[in-house]
Order: C-alpha cells, then structure tokens, then sequence
C-alpha cells in the first residue's frame, strides 16, 4: 500500500487533518501558532497554486517521502533537528484522498518557501513543478532526495536553520482530510 506523510502537532485535536486556514474556524488558537511557521515568508500563504486554483494556506501538504527517513539523514549528517521534526507522524494511505482536489508538487526550486530572507530567489515557484494528482500512478518516494542532503550540510555549513521539507516532493490537498482510524505514532 503507497502512503503519504503528514506531521502533527503533539497536542493535534480531532480527527481531522485542516489546511492551515481552515484551522482558524475550528481550533484559532492552533492557526495563531501554526501560523508561524511562515513567518519570514508569509507570502507564501497566499501563492495560488497552479491547476488546484487555490492559495497554499488552503491546502494540507503531504509528503511523499517517510519523515523518519529525514531524521536518520540529520543523524548521519550532524545535523540539528528543527522543531517540526519533533512531531508525530500520521501515515496516510493514498485511497484516503482519491477523491480530493490535488496536486503533485516535485519541490526541485529554491523559491521563498524554502529560502525566506535570501533576496535572490525567486518569490514564487516554476509552474511546471505542478501536475494533476493522479493516485493510480502515485510512487512514494524512498530516499532521501540528494538536493536536500546538500541543502543541509549548506545550511550547516553558513550556520543557519535547516527547514524539514526543502526539494522533498509533496501532494497538497486542497480539503480536509479524515484521518479517523488512522494511528498518529511518534517518530
């Protein structure tokens, strides 16, 4: 069976998984923090994703790579963990959003999500870094993608915070996902 990955927060109510806007209508004091993962890139909460036509702050982003495979890779490189790898870990079968808006994004560009503060990247992504989520033809990903290990020893080497998900690709899901039945184990 091909999963998808999703981080939660230690203290994740429900048995919903929202877009982060959609947090501000059932638990607020969850979007304020939530919220601050973006901050040094807020713009990125409203980049209008291509083919799925809504903003990233509307969408659950999912990963196609295991995340306890971006702990060993910190590990094995000396690297500090950042505070999102201290979540828990939902494992959702790909059947779960068959049926929901998505898109497929590969994730291969610095763009202001991935670099907030560098000046030289660009604000938005390549468009043709998005396609159609078609789950019959979805492959999880199984190694650790060798741009984000360079990513990380260039992060450690100038000193400066690793983010958790850079040049890993990802499914975002423009709706709510169900997660009932689904175990949240620590990583």
């Amino acid at each position: 069976m091909a999963y998808l990955y999703h981080l939660c927060a230690p203290d994740f109510r429900g048995n919903i998984l929202y877009p982060l806007n959609g947090l501000w209508n059932h638990f607020p004091d969850l979007y304020e923090r939530e919220k601050e993962k973006y901050v040094g890139r807020e713009s990125v909460l409203e980049y209008r994703i291509p083919i799925l036509d809504a903003v990233w702050g509307d969408t659950v982003n999912l990963s196609t790579l295991d995340p306890r495979l971006l702990v060993m890779a910190r590990r094995q490189l000396g690297i500090p963990f950042s505070q999102l790898l201290m979540r828990r870990l939902v494992c959702i079968p790909v059947e779960r959003i068959a049926t929901l808006p998505a898109v497929r994004y590969d994730s291969a560009s610095h763009w202001r999500n991935s670099s907030p503060g560098d000046s030289s990247v660009p604000a938005t992504p390549p468009d043709h870094e998005f396609a159609a989520f078609d789950p019959a033809q979805y492959q999880e990903t199984y190694e650790v993608p060798s741009l984000h290990r360079e990513y990380l020893q260039r992060q450690l080497a100038a000193g400066e915070r690793a983010l958790g998900f850079v040049f890993v690709p990802h499914v975002l899901v423009a709706a709510p996902i169900d997660l009932n039945g689904l175990d949240i184990i620590d990583l």
